[in-house]
């Protein structure tokens, strides 16, 4: 090869790698958030009852529930009703909830644990022919989610902290299933503006904290009516103030009250103070339901 073209060819190389190093030092990979969803779970215990079942025989129902999410469940406030039941199965209890207090789970610490014992000599009825079919269980507990982000309260972007910019990290949601999955500012005249996303990423359905399990349950309308809402409470600096509902669903600026599941916005009247960073917790409180199955069949005599 000759030699001119050979230099020319290792410079534009050399300026090719140059460029493209270089543009991997000045972009910064934005962090790809995950959402801890576990709260309280609950499992058939294997064999309790076993998937065959023989006219005549007795058999225990039990269901093992355990707290791995990042909030307390108080003693009784966890409720679940099996079903699928019919005359199937005879002296089965079909409501129970938590005899204890089941704790949250931490670095140091297992979530609380329970054994539900729904009966221990249930009893099927005796077929002609093979019968299969469904049991069910479905939960109703109080929940809560606690996030903590830091934002920046000024009028421009700074050394200090930066308006711009997603607030939600790793590790700013507590494990639950509702989580806020973005908070974002942006000035607009002379107000600082905060919107909080709130969604449901767990598989069960979320209502109201003072929603009636045994109504949700029968499926009662009123109730119907707390769903997909929660009671929020934000811990910000001075002067904010967020759209919310009340207890009526009325519109209310305040710092606590009810919302639905999506964006939450707050606002704060900015003066000449310094930019800075600030805390903004919220807290948002909730009865959460989730629901599991399990086959079963009778056997004939």
């Amino acid at each position: 090869m000759n030699t001119k073209y050979f230099n020319f060819f290792i410079i534009a190389l050399l300026i090719v790698i140059l460029l493209v190093t270089s543009g991997q030092v000045g972009c910064k990979e934005e962090e790809e958030l995950e959402f801890n969803t576990t709260a309280l779970i609950m499992n058939f215990v294997e064999e309790a009852p076993p998937y065959e079942l023989v006219p005549e025989q007795q058999y225990p129902i039990y269901v093992d529930i355990s707290n791995k999410g990042g909030a307390d469940i108080s003693q009784g406030a966890a409720n679940f009703y099996l079903s699928g039941i019919g005359e199937n199965l005879q002296d089965v209890n079909t409501k129970l909830h938590n005899s204890n207090f089941l704790a949250k789970k931490t670095k140091i610490q297992e979530g609380g644990e329970e054994r539900l014992i729904f009966t221990t000599d249930a009893k099927p009825i005796s077929l002609p022919a093979t019968f299969d079919f469904i049991i069910r269980l479905d939960s109703c507990y109080k929940y809560n989610t606690l996030t903590q982000a830091t934002i920046c309260v000024g009028k421009k972007d700074s050394v200090v902290c930066s308006i711009s910019g997603e607030k939600i990290k790793k590790q700013s949601n507590s494990a639950a299933p509702i989580q806020i999955t973005s908070i974002s500012e942006e000035i607009s005249g002379n107000k600082l503006i905060v919107r909080a996303v709130i969604e449901n990423k767990g598989l069960g359905k979320v209502y109201l904290p003072n929603a009636d399990c045994d109504k949700i349950q029968q499926e009662d309308i009123d109730e119907k009516l707390k769903q997909n809402n929660v009671e929020i409470e934000i811990r910000a600096g001075e002067g904010f103030s967020c759209r919310l509902q009340d207890i009526n669903y009325g519109a209310i600026d305040s710092l606590s009250g009810i919302t639905s599941i999506g964006t939450v916005t707050c606002q704060k009247t900015l003066t000449d103070a310094e930019t800075h960073s600030s805390a903004f917790e919220i807290v948002l409180s909730y009865i959460y339901g989730e629901t599991i199955t399990k086959n079963l069949k009778i056997l004939p005599v």
